[in-house]
């Protein structure tokens, strides 16, 4: 139960930990992270350079203490064939102790000379003479005639037998034990340089690494920053941002792609001004799939024709460029007041306006329309006539019924609207109506419901039918 516990613990920090480093900034996270793999190499370099350098030392440390132990070996080896009982032995054998002290070797501590029973007969500390050999180890240590090593806490003792031949057997008897006691401190000083050395190295390095690393990250932070910004500003609707690239790697091509995005997005935006919404929508609907060309839908609407009256005349008394920018002001002013009743307009034919509207209260919604369309030109004519500008005059007509709506075109040339004979009855009632006039047919008319002021008017043959068509004018005078 406390394990689980435990583990449950471990994992929360784990997960605050990691929900902290995902939330820095990125010149963060590329520092920290720079900072690990320093640490990462110093402790791999460390773990590898350290054991061979201590090896090397301490392979260093046995080769001068062997030819210190062989050299005091073969001084003391005369003296010591002699009785080591012998006062002028034991004085050479210490001489010849201090002498080698005197040498001044650098992490040397004590020299002790043991004869063949173990027994202290020189030694450079006067402490050492207390302490004996055994004969087992003195044994032990005989056996083997090269010098052999062992350590404690404060010291690596090297120990070499000191061996005499008989002539006559030839065999090699024991004489005694050269022993050298060398400093743990001095040996591994090196070491502890060394590791000094890499620890400061190392901080500095990590110091210097990770303020390049930030000093860069911050360039590029600031670069993605920049791309951020501009994101949210094309999220907010405006297409005429730039982002300038401030490199030539991955961040400047983003930043170029980015600029060449909205380049596209604004050509699309373009390019839909000049389609009708009611195609937009339909592409929408299909999520940019392929569109085949003829297909097709039976649906119920309401057409709307807006026409402005003796334009041709009007024309030719003006210079193209006046006329395009006078008609487009009574095209935008039809558009707004069109789409804020439900409508879409599907197409602008010369100085004409075709408009769809579907759904529960279209009929509503479509004389809603042209009634406010003819209000709102009179209210504009008003204002230009008193300027001295020049007004154009509009008629409109609607019907509603079934027609077919889908894809009509070719495959390379399609748009999406409708046809039927209520569109064709709609148009030629928009060219019926007088300046001011909205004229529909007498059946939708009649389904109006008494909101508006209706005055029937003459019936009149349509092409293609063999019955009159009845027709009504809506009074948009009145409210």
């Amino acid at each position: 139960m406390l394990l689980k516990k435990l583990r449950q613990q471990a994992l929360r920090v784990y997960e605050k930990a990691v929900d902290f480093f995902s939330g820095l900034e990125i010149k963060f996270k590329l520092s920290i992270n720079i900072a690990i793999i320093v640490v990462m190499v110093i402790v791999i370099f460390s773990a590898l350079i350290l054991p061979i350098q201590h090896h090397e030392l301490e392979e260093a440390t046995r080769n001068t203490c062997t030819v210190l132990l062989k050299k005091l070996s073969q001084s003391v080896h005369g003296p010591m064939l002699l009785s080591v009982n012998n006062p002028d032995v034991l004085a050479e054998v210490k001489l010849q102790v201090q002498q080698t002290m005197q040498m001044g070797i650098n992490g040397l501590e004590y020299i002790v000379v043991f004869d063949r029973n173990g027994q202290v007969i020189g030694a450079s500390d006067p402490d050492r003479l207390k302490f004996p050999i055994q004969a087992e180890t003195l044994a032990e240590l005989a056996q083997n005639e090269e010098v052999s090593l062992k350590h404690n806490d404060s010291f690596y003792e090297f120990s070499y037998p000191i061996m005499a031949k008989n002539p006559a057997t030839g065999q090699k008897g024991l004489l005694g034990l050269a022993c050298i006691g060398f400093s743990k401190e001095v040996l591994l000083q090196p070491t502890a340089r060394t590791k000094r050395l890499i620890l400061t190295m190392a901080a500095l390095v990590m110091v210097v690494a990770v303020w390049i690393i930030y000093f860069f990250a911050q360039k590029m932070v600031n670069e993605i920053h920049a791309l951020s910004r501009a994101a949210r500003e094309v999220g907010n609707g405006n297409l005429e941002v730039h982002v300038k690239p401030r490199s030539k790697d991955e961040l400047g091509q983003l930043a170029l792609e980015f600029n060449r995005m909205v380049m596209h997005l604004r050509e699309k935006l373009q390019m839909q001004k000049f389609l009708s919404k009611l195609t937009v929508e339909m592409i929408q609907e299909r999520g940019g799939g392929r569109v085949e060309p003829y297909e097709g839908e039976r649906r119920h609407v309401t057409i709307l024709f807006s026409d402005i009256r003796n334009f041709s005349a009007i024309a030719e008394d003006c210079e193209p460029e006046q006329i395009v920018k006078l008609i487009n002001i009574y095209f935008d002013l039809q558009t707004r007041l069109i789409e804020s009743n439900g409508g879409v307009v599907d197409k602008f034919m010369g100085d004409q306006i075709m408009a769809i509207f579907q759904g529960a209260n279209m009929i509503e919604n479509a004389v809603g329309a042209a009634v406010d369309v003819q209000r709102a030109v009179r209210e504009l004519n008003r204002r230009r006539e008193v300027s001295g500008e020049i007004t154009f005059e509009l008629g409109i007509g609607l019907n509603n019924g079934l027609a077919v709506m889908g894809n009509m075109g070719s495959k390379n040339r399609m748009d999406y609207t409708v046809i039927g004979d209520v569109v064709n009855i709609a148009n030629r009632l928009c060219s019926l109506a007088r300046s001011g006039q909205i004229i529909a047919e007498a059946g939708f008319a009649r389904q109006l419901n008494g909101n508006y002021h209706i005055t029937r008017l003459d019936s009149i043959m349509v092409k293609g039918r063999s019955k009159q068509v009845e027709i009504s004018e809506i009074d948009h005078e009145q409210d």
